[in-house]
């Protein structure tokens, strides 16, 4: 099971990176917009922050062509370490299967289907990236796509991995590892929620309160 943040928010990767064993930091055109800062100095700091961890970076050309030299450009300012995002319509795949021959570490993004996940997974995607809340709000039974995925890729012997993304709560992001995905990338806020609540709050103080009535305010290693 791998966890990866799903931001570009320079604070937020330094606290949950030490905080958590994330897999790495993916991004797209909207998350490093919200950050209103210049595009390789930012994931250059991601970088710097995250070391060899996994940076997967999202191309923003329409052709082959475009994908395949922003590709290029992407690795070489960021280092062959850092996965390329293609959007897995025809030109995607296209371009998938000319990165893959190349060496490329290439995701497949914008899943919707399970037939793009096994047409990106056909030319040798590393991971494809499933949208979880996007296919529910499209009426779309999100972890049966999932599962479908799953089946497809283990029946055909695929090495290729599913990234579940794009999540509104912890549930989906539970559902999606339960349907059998291999890696998840979330809002960092979404991880915190699955640790932190009311009730695990209430069990803590519990344990405090019930330690200071008989040891007071002192640490086991100061007894």
């Amino acid at each position: 099971m791998e966890i990866l943040l799903d931001t570009a928010n320079l604070e937020k990767i330094r606290k949950y990176n030490d905080i958590y064993d994330i897999t790495g930091v993916t991004s797209n055109p909207t998350i490093l917009s919200r950050e209103k800062a210049e595009f390789f100095p930012l994931l250059l700091e991601i970088r710097s922050i995250i070391g060899d961890k996994q940076l997967h970076v999202q191309v923003t050309g329409s052709t082959c062509e475009e994908m395949v030299k922003e590709a290029e450009t992407i690795t070489d300012k960021l280092g062959k370490n850092t996965y390329i995002k293609v959007p897995v319509n025809e030109e995607g795949i296209k371009s998938i299967k000319m990165l893959k021959s190349q060496g490329y570490k290439v995701t497949g993004t914008a899943i919707y289907m399970p037939q793009q996940a096994m047409l990106a997974a056909s030319v040798g995607a590393d991971y494809v990236a499933p949208y979880f809340n996007r296919m529910n709000n499209m009426n779309v039974d999100s972890k049966k796509a999932l599962e479908e995925i799953t089946w497809l890729f283990e029946h055909y012997h695929k090495d290729t991995k599913i990234l579940a993304a794009s999540f509104k709560n912890t549930h989906q992001i539970m559902d999606a590892l339960l349907a059998g995905a291999h890696a998840v990338t979330a809002s960092p806020e979404l991880y915190t929620q699955m640790v932190e609540s009311p009730v695990i709050d209430s069990a803590i103080a519990g344990f405090g309160a019930d330690w200071e009535a008989v040891y007071g305010d002192k640490r086991i290693y100061e007894i």
